[in-house]
């Protein structure tokens, strides 16, 4: 059979069903990575981060930060961007969390206090804002709010600063429409806040057990299934070599629409760490077979510069696209990913056409189970053409197994009338 819509096409997930269960190479480090126990934090008031980037790639980076005398770089060696929800689409906060370089902590945290005094101060006419600064709970804690209830209000500005850590948090608290609120009153709002610095900073304190101890062993094809699609979330490149080193035990690699995922991810994590190949080459050269094939193929295709480098619009390329957003959470992956399900309007070619048609359904399935997809074709929806509007508009309001079912009944049509084979 030529084409099935069976539930793994185009490896939208890589869960299989129970196949060979073999041991692990290895176990993983039982040292927490420094910022992870903020991902594990919970919240009252009904907040959960719903959304959660790793930065890519590894060393020392800059960003930019406006103040009164101009740009400034502050720097990062680590950090992690949370999107904190009270249930979409009432988006609370949006969380930067980094760790600076030891040797520039002391001028980073200058440069980010005066970047926030330059905020207020740029201000629109309006209400003054309300300017804080307090230590608290272990961090040094400043914040610009807006004490207003208008139509996009309240919103604020919070910095905490860990000294002992070099780690420098910082909070957009987002200013939400009426109807998206869980607050009647600028009292209940700043509750809300209130509470949730004391969680995070409780939290960051004492982090739960969960973090500090070692995690699930990569022993079956469930557990490779989350570490894969769940890795742009956390990224812990400890355990790259314990996930090469299954791939054949688990069995996951006899399933054909898996391995396109698969090579794609590791690709993206060769690409985006060129540093540890070298040293990953050692676990590489002893995988046996077809599993050393793949990895093979991931790492040269991450030494010309990736899977975006690959020629031509092959159905593989849906599964390549995805495993390299599991693996970095790069939005161009999804974008690729949006211009060919545009093809599932070319009904005359059965090969165009199923393209098309895969794309457009792991889009609509991921937008459901990854926010940062949604929010990403969310954007592509704000600065497209009316075209491209409708095609996301479409992916994002029906419902995926429904337009799964609607593909399949579209090709039983197509064989029936003789138009496809």
């Amino acid at each position: 059979m030529r084409f099935i819509f069976a539930p793994m096409t185009s490896a939208i997930l890589l869960t299989v069903p129970c196949l060979l269960v073999g041991q692990s190479a290895q176990s993983a480090s039982a040292k927490p990575e420094p910022l992870d126990a903020y991902l594990s934090c919970r919240y009252g008031a009904g907040l959960s981060a719903v959304s959660a980037l790793r930065m890519q790639g590894e060393g020392l980076r800059y960003r930019d930060v406006p103040t009164a005398e101009g740009q400034k770089k502050v720097s990062i060696i680590d950090g992690y961007r949370l999107m904190i929800s009270q249930g979409e689409p009432s988006f609370f906060a949006n969380l930067h969390i980094e760790r600076s370089d030891p040797r520039q902590y002391a001028r980073d945290k200058d440069v980010v206090i005066k970047s926030l005094e330059y905020a207020m101060d740029a201000r629109p006419p309006g209400p003054k804002a309300v300017w804080d600064h307090v230590p608290y709970n272990g961090f040094d804690v400043y914040s610009v709010t807006d004490t207003t209830m208008g139509a996009n209000g309240p919103n604020g500005i919070y910095v905490l600063f860990r000294d002992p850590t070099q780690t420098i948090v910082t909070i957009y608290f987002l200013g939400q429409k009426p109807e998206h609120r869980h607050f009647g009153t600028i009292q209940e709002h700043d509750a809300i806040v209130d509470k949730m610095i004391e969680d995070l900073t409780t939290c960051a304190n004492n982090p739960p057990a969960a973090v500090a101890g070692n995690l699930p062993a990569l022993r079956t094809p469930d557990d490779l299934d989350h570490f894969i699609n769940k890795y742009y979330l956390q990224a812990r490149l400890d355990r790259i070599p314990e996930a090469m080193a299954m791939l054949t035990s688990s069995g996951v690699l006899q399933i054909p629409e898996a391995v396109g995922t698969i090579t794609g991810f590791f690709s993206e994590v060769f690409l985006t760490n060129p540093s540890r190949v070298d040293g990953w080459r050692t676990v590489i050269d002893k995988q046996p077979g077809f599993a050393k094939s793949v990895l093979d193929s991931a790492v040269s295709w991450s030494k010309a510069g990736g899977v975006l480098q690959l020629p031509g619009q092959l159905p593989q390329m849906n599964d390549l696209y995805w495993g390299a957003f599991f693996a970095s959470g790069n939005p161009l992956y999804v974008k690729k990913l949006l211009e060919l399900a545009a093809f599932a309007t070319k009904r005359d070619d059965f090969n165009v056409w199923m393209i098309g048609a895969t794309a457009k359904w792991s889009l609509a399935r991921n937008s459901r189970q990854h926010f940062l997809v949604h929010s990403i074709l969310e954007e592509e929806k704000r600065t497209s053409d009316k075209l491209k509007e409708d095609l996301v508009d479409d992916i994002l309001k029906r419902d995926p197994e429904r337009m799964r079912q609607e593909m399949v009944d579209f090709r039983n049509k197509q064989i029936r009338s003789g138009k496809w084979k």
